[in-house]
């Protein structure tokens, strides 16, 4: 890929972030700025909402806000358990997925094991950190914490959102409160996932589902140097027929693969192609068999009774909400790493002081923070170096 070529496939990503940092550097007396790269604009819009919220419904409110602490303190355990399994896995599995990754809406990270799509990455990404500040904010009302403001926050070019408590208020209460109050954020993000978890899984799929009918199977890719490659089997081609049977979808060949020994011959096809596949060992399971194959999706087309446009439609809507799900359960366990100022952090350090000497917990409690951040920078920058350095002749093509 050129310098060209690459500007024109991220134009419309360039043009976005360049205009977000302009419009921020434009107005820079109307922000507040943090860190240098933190800038903050205050406003009070949806304060009312909050408490008119929590005067409502103030009760079920507080009692979800305790339960969420346990939910709080569960999320910290699982992050910090997939933190040092992917550092365990760094060292000793080389060819493992990244665990981390910095996560820019249009942007492919190098050594990322997923791409966020612009245009659904930037509205999921908003959607997302409004509700987890909403939840912080809902519950600081229902305990009577005056929510000063609220507003836009722009990480570098990155659109969030924030709510801005009385913190002296906040310090004055106890410590259930106050641990409610932080834990509220992600258990609002963990809320959202399954909210938007059932709406996918249980209305909208279903629709979808009976909207098409399936006419094969096809894969996604194909892995170098495994047999299905060598049998000449191609991605993207739709196949219909395993061992000579014909099939609809792609259940007939997962459930002979799942039976499958290594050596045995799986034969795939369609009317004008067919190719002999003998099993090699499963990289992982040396006792199953392994086509060499990457995603196998059934074909679909839409029955004529459906409208092109509808199904469309679902489409968008899906992939969005799909978005929605992963960056929620993404960036409410991100919050719950217990270091520095995020939410995670907060809960940890206020419990280490409860327990032991101010002195005693800030000492705790910075070398935790050091241990998780220099753990995080090594899981996030060894993988993009060495995606870097793999591809090493694409940024010769560019200069």
């Amino acid at each position: 890929m050129t310098f060209l070529s690459a500007l024109l496939q991220y134009k419309f990503v360039i043009v976005f972030y360049v205009l977000i940092i302009l419009i921020v550097v434009l107005n820079k007396k109307k922000f507040d700025f943090q860190a240098k790269f933190i800038a903050l604009y205050r406003t009070k819009v949806g304060i009312k909402l909050m408490h008119k919220c929590a005067d409502r419904f103030g009760p079920v409110i507080r009692g979800c806000g305790y339960a969420g602490i346990f939910l709080g303190y569960a999320g910290m355990a699982l992050i910090v358990y997939f933190i040092f399994n992917g550092f365990y896995q760094l060292l000793f599995i080389p060819d493992a997925p990244a665990v981390l990754s910095p996560v820019i809406p249009g942007v492919p990270i190098p050594g990322s094991p997923i791409f966020v799509p612009f245009w659904y990455g930037i509205i999921a990404l908003f959607v997302v950190v409004v509700v987890h500040e909403f939840g912080h904010g809902i519950v600081s009302a229902a305990h009577k914490i005056k929510v000063k403001h609220s507003g836009i926050v722009f990480f570098g070019p990155l659109v969030g959102a924030f709510v801005e408590p009385d913190e002296k208020q906040l310090q004055k209460k106890g410590w259930w409160v106050q641990q409610s109050m932080f834990a509220a954020g992600p258990v609002a993000n963990a809320v959202l996932a399954v909210i938007v978890w059932a709406i996918v899984i249980l209305a909208l799929i279903p629709v979808m589902n009976s909207s098409v009918e399936t006419q094969g199977f096809f894969f996604q890719s194909i892995t170098d140097g495994y047999p299905a490659l060598e049998a000449g089997v191609q991605a993207g081609v739709v196949y219909d027929t395993v061992n000579g049977v014909f099939v609809e979808d792609a259940t007939y060949l997962s459930e002979l693969l799942a039976t499958s020994k290594p050596g045995d011959i799986i034969t795939v096809g369609n009317e004008n192609l067919s190719h002999v596949v003998v099993t090699a060992a499963h990289p992982d399971y040396p006792d199953r068999a392994f086509l060499g194959v990457i995603g196998v999706n059934n074909y679909t087309i839409l029955k004529d009774s459906v409208n092109p446009g509808w199904y469309n439609f679902l489409t968008i809507i899906v992939t969005f909400l799909s978005w929605v799900f992963v960056l929620s359960l993404g960036i409410g366990l991100a919050n719950l790493l217990p270091l520095g100022p995020v939410d995670g952090g907060r809960m940890l350090h206020q419990t280490l002081e409860k327990k032991m000497s101010k002195k005693k917990a800030l000492y705790i409690f910075s070398r935790i923070t050091a241990l998780i951040l220099a753990l995080i920078l090594i899981l996030v920058a060894v993988p993009i170096i060495k995606a870097l350095i793999q591809n090493f002749s694409f940024f010769q093509n560019i200069f």
